[in-house]
Formats: C-alpha cells, sequence, structure tokens
C-alpha cells in the first residue's frame, strides 16, 4: 500500500503537469482534448516503466486512471448543484469555457481582465473536464481530485517517516494524518466553488511532502515530482512566486540540519544547489516564462507590471475597517486570533474583525465558515491548537531524556524547523489575515505537532505531552467540522437560491442585472471586471431558459425574482396577453 501511495501520487502530479506543459502547444484547438488527455497517460506510463519496470509502471497507470474516475463521479454526481462563490461566475467559468472551447491565451487577449491577467494552468486543467464530460460546472471536481492524490502522498510519507515512532495503529494514524492535511477548512469551504485557494494549499502541501520525503531519504522520485508541483502551482495563482520559494528554502533548511556532520556546510550548500537547487530553480522559471508566458510575461510587455491589475488597487476595498492601520504581522495575529465570522451578505467585507479568547467559541462559529471567510478563516479552535502545538514542541523538545536518538530529534527539528518556516511566510504575507490567502499556516501547525514524535521514546511520553497531544487534535477535528457545516450551509443556500430555475422555464424570457461593482479595472486589452451575467445566460440556456441582460431591475415589475451567485438579480415577468 505504501508503495502504491508513493508511486501513485507522483503519478499523478507528474501526470498534471506534463498535461499542461503540451497544452501549451498551439494545436489545442485542432485536436481533440482526448488526444492531448491520452498522450499524458503514456508519457507517464513510459516514464515509470523506464525507471521503476513493468510494475512501477502499473501502478502508476492506475493511479492516474484511479484519479479520473475520481473526478468523473464527483463532477456527475454534483451536476446539479451549481457554483456556491462569486468569482467563479465572475470570471473563472468563463476562463475555463474558452479554453475549453479552443481560446488560446498565448495567442489572443480576453476582454475579462482577471482572464486575461491572471496564471491559465489550473483553468486548462479544468477545461479538459469540461470539454471531455460535456458538464459545465465539472471543472469544480479537480479539487476533489487533488484532495484524493494529496491524501495519498500524505499517506505514504506517513508510512515511510512518521509510522516508526508509534507502537500500534500505525495504518489508522496514517489515515488521520492525511486526512487532517487534506481537510483544511479552505479546500473544504471552496470544494464546491471554482476557487482556486484550496487547490493552491493542496499542490503546495503536495510539494512540501515530496521535498520532505527527498530531505528523509534521497528521492529522485520526489525531486521530480516536486518539479511538477512548482511548474503546476505558478500556473496557478500568482501568490505561488511567493511560496513556491518559500517552501523550496524550507526544504533547504531542513536538509542542512539533517545533513551528514562528515560534509561540511559549504559541500552542503554546493550539493544541493547542483542536485535541487537549479532544477527547481529552472522549474520555477520556466514555469514562469515559458509555460505562464501569459500572464506573466504578457503582464510586464503589455502594462509593466508583473502582477496586474495592481494588488493594491484590489485589496483598497478588501481590507477589515479596523486592520487597515496595522502592519502585516499584526494583521495575521488578529486573523488567527480572531472569532470565525460570516463574510456573507449583509455582512461586509471591510466589518472589523473580533478578538476572542483561543479557545473559547459561539455556536454561530460552527456554521461561519464559507468561501471566503476574511474572521477567523481556520475555525473557532484554530488559535488554541497553534498555542498549544508550540507549548508541546517546547515541552517535548528541551525535556527530551539524554540518550535519545540524535538522528531521529533531527528529524523532528526537521518538520518543525520546516513548519516554522511556512507560517513565518503567512505571517508576511500581505493579506496575513484572510485565511484564503495563507492556508500554509493548517499545515505548519500540523507539522509542528508532529515533529514532537520524534522526541523522546514511545514508551517514555509524558502525560501532559499525551494530554496536549489529545486536545491539539480535537480542535483540528473542531475545525474540520465547523468547515463541513460552513460548506454545508453555503451549498444549501445556493440550492434555495437556484431550485427556482426549472419553474423559470414556464417564462419566455429571464432578465439578468448585473449588481454594480464600484472597482473600475480595464485597459486597451479588456473592458469588463465580472462575467456573471453571461456565465447565467449560459448556464440557463443549457437548461433550456433564454435570457437577456438589463441594467435596471425593478422588482414590482416581477411576478417571480431573486438572487443569483456572482451579484446577479434576476425577474420573471408575467407574459404579456396577445
Amino acid at each position: 500500500m505504501t508503495r502504491f501511495a508513493n508511486v501513485g501520487s507522483s503519478a499523478i502530479f507528474l501526470f498534471l503537469s506534463i498535461l499542461l506543459i503540451i497544452s501549451r502547444i498551439p494545436v489545442t484547438n485542432t485536436l481533440h482534448p482526448a488526444i492531448f488527455l491520452g498522450l499524458a497517460t503514456f508519457l507517464i506510463f513510459v516514464i515509470f516503466r523506464i525507471v521503476g519496470g513493468h510494475k512501477t509502471s502499473l501502478m502508476a497507470l492506475t493511479a492516474v486512471v484511479s484519479f479520473w474516475v475520481v473526478i468523473a463521479i464527483w463532477a456527475i454526481a454534483t451536476q446539479f448543484l451549481y457554483d456556491a462563490g462569486h468569482d467563479g461566475h465572475s470570471y473563472h467559468l468563463t476562463a475555463i469555457w474558452d479554453l475549453a472551447r479552443g481560446w488560446s491565451p498565448f495567442l489572443s487577449s480576453h476582454d475579462n481582465i482577471w482572464v486575461d491577467s491572471y496564471p491559465s494552468g489550473y483553468w486548462v486543467l479544468q477545461s479538459y473536464l469540461v470539454s471531455t464530460t460535456g458538464l459545465l460546472l465539472s471543472g469544480k471536481s479537480l479539487t476533489v481530485g487533488l484532495t484524493a492524490a494529496v491524501a495519498l502522498l500524505a499517506y505514504g510519507f506517513f508510512q515511510d517517516h512518521i509510522s516508526d515512532r508509534l507502537s500500534r495503529l500505525k495504518m489508522f494514524w496514517g489515515l488521520l494524518f492525511a486526512l487532517v492535511i487534506v481537510a483544511n477548512p479552505v479546500v473544504l469551504t471552496q470544494i464546491m466553488t471554482h476557487y482556486i485557494d484550496g487547490s493552491l494549499y493542496l499542490l503546495g502541501s503536495a510539494l512540501a511532502l515530496f521535498l520532505l520525503s527527498d530531505t528523509y531519504s534521497d528521492n529522485r522520485l520526489a525531486r521530480w515530482s516536486a518539479i511538477g508541483c512548482i511548474i503546476l502551482m505558478v500556473n496557478t495563482k500568482t501568490a505561488s512566486l511567493y511560496y513556491v520559494p518559500m517552501i523550496v528554502f524550507a526544504s533547504f533548511m531542513a536538509g542542512w540540519v539533517l545533513k551528514n556532520v562528515a560534509i561540511s556546510h559549504v559541500q552542503f550548500i554546493f550539493n544541493w544547489i547542483k542536485r535541487r537547487g537549479i532544477p527547481f530553480g529552472l522549474a520555477f522559471v520556466i514555469g514562469i516564462t515559458i509555460i505562464g508566458y501569459k500572464p506573466y510575461v504578457t503582464n510586464v510587455m503589455d502594462h509593466g507590471e508583473l502582477l496586474y491589475p495592481s494588488v493594491d488597487k484590489i485589496m483598497a476595498t478588501n481590507i477589515p475597517n479596523n486592520l487597515e492601520s496595522l502592519s502585516i504581522p499584526v494583521k495575521f495575529f488578529y486573523g488567527i486570533f480572531s472569532r470565525t465570522e460570516d463574510s456573507v451578505w449583509p455582512v461586509l467585507v471591510t466589518a472589523p474583525v473580533h478578538l476572542k479568547i483561543p479557545g473559547t467559541f459561539q455556536l454561530s462559529e460552527f456554521k461561519a465558515l464559507d468561501f471566503d471567510t476574511r474572521r477567523g478563516g481556520f475555525g473557532p479552535f484554530f488559535s488554541l491548537a497553534l498555542i498549544l502545538a508550540i507549548a508541546l514542541y517546547a515541552l517535548t523538545r528541551f525535556t527530551r531524556a539524554r540518550g535519545d536518538d540524535d538522528r531521529e530529534r533531527s528529524k523532528g527539528d526537521v518538520l518543525a524547523l520546516f513548519a516554522l518556516i511556512l507560517i513565518l511566510a503567512s505571517v508576511f504575507f500581505p493579506e496575513s489575515w484572510w485565511a484564503r490567502y495563507v492556508p500554509f499556516t493548517w499545515l505548519g501547525v500540523l507539522l509542528v505537532t508532529i515533529s514532537t514524535l520524534f522526541f523522546g521514546e514511545r514508551k517514555t511520553r509524558s502525560l501532559t505531552s499525551a494530554i496536549l497531544m489529545s486536545i491539539i487534535a480535537l480542535c483540528f477535528f473542531g475545525n474540520i467540522a465547523s468547515a463541513i457545516l460552513g460548506s454545508l450551509r453555503q451549498s444549501w443556500h445556493t440550492y434555495q437560491r437556484t431550485a427556482v430555475i426549472e419553474n423559470m422555464k414556464n417564462y419566455p424570457i429571464i432578465e439578468l442585472t448585473l449588481i454594480h461593482d464600484p472597482r473600475v479595472i480595464k485597459d486597451h486589452q479588456s473592458t469588463a471586471i465580472t462575467y456573471s451575467d453571461k456565465t447565467w445566460a449560459t448556464l440557463l440556456r443549457e437548461r433550456g431558459i433564454e435570457s437577456k441582460m438589463t441594467s435596471e431591475f425593478h422588482k414590482d415589475d416581477c411576478e417571480m425574482s431573486g438572487f443569483f451567485d456572482g451579484n446577479i438579480l434576476w425577474c420573471a415577468k408575467a407574459p404579456q396577453n396577445e
């Protein structure tokens, strides 16, 4: 099982990176998507056959096929549920559908400024789902596939490098470890949307686990898989330009801690740069300048900025009003130690953040999480988990018995250092209070907790450390439960808003009115910042309902009316008698 987990997870991430790379060949609009899917699968089979032999190649093929089966099942099972978020309707779906129809970002611009200026790699992968299944909303299912792939990887990592620190139930604890890694509230609340923050977290977690595997035991397959993750990350979200170097730097520091004492510091640095730094750096640069030519290079050429539109302009109206004057680290403190609160209208996005005593909670916090939670976004008990994880590390690390295996202790230090860098990277990220922009904080706290297993023998661990570990586990599960409830709530609300669509068939036409967005962001290539009206027109047309866009909404003129996610008001007027 462990061997399959390692080979299978590597095969999936290498498959996705290869599929993205060959999708950049400018013939995608003339060949059926199945050809590219088949080619990427064939290349994975050949690569693993050459590297590991027949049995390994069959494992890789089984994993890739299973990956697509999981995605297909989820896509079919949830096709009646609409995207529960905002940005999916505003620009994600537009990008996915246009790519599925053959649009090439490298050859032409797009009228939607976000589609034109943001990385398109993840949309490309989602477009294969739409074009092969014919289901317009199937793209969001890729998140489920990634969740399964990272869970598989995490299980294999646990069995290879952590399970020896436990005396029994190793499979159970491995599955539990995998569950907690992938059940980040950012992932769970975005699983029924086209938001990509959860997907970025999954890709980054895979990168971290592959790098840690290579650090613990020289692993060529893990290194190549890490290269694939780097390419995928920088072509998913611009935040990867910050997170990828930080995660790779964490692996460098981890390797330094674990290096053989017979090797000098200079020799370690030279060897690391030659064997890892150069390949990872090349993947990063190529991922940006060639595979990610659009938007990174084109943004610089067309607008003189790598990150366009300006982040300051985007965030100007999104900061809670009591955080505006605070430093970035203090904003992080507020984001972690705040009460988990609703972010859905009529709550304003600028509503203040309220601090609370860690461990305390209100029942409302268990249903407040959604795809864009801006206050306490990791759940009601996360601040307590963070404090206790640090306390547990200090207790076990600095009270270890003399004679403990220094190599095992170093493995624990590696995990803790890696976690510390992930957390510090989140502390200094500009939008540090906003959970979906600092998702790796979750992984950091988990790794700190797990690192304590390497300090002290199994039979000599104190009752205090066992109690702390149990409380931390309960905190994680409490946060996961709140995320599940929040995700179910937002999907239920979306279902309620869209259940009326069947009744719309009784009307000749449905009027769609886009709620005004005060932001005016356009340039010589793009004139729109949202396509929500066009997105809903397409979704309604698929159900046999005709619609038209209007600039004004008068509820009194409507026989039926309502709201769609994406800031759309709709109106069904009574048919006029002829």
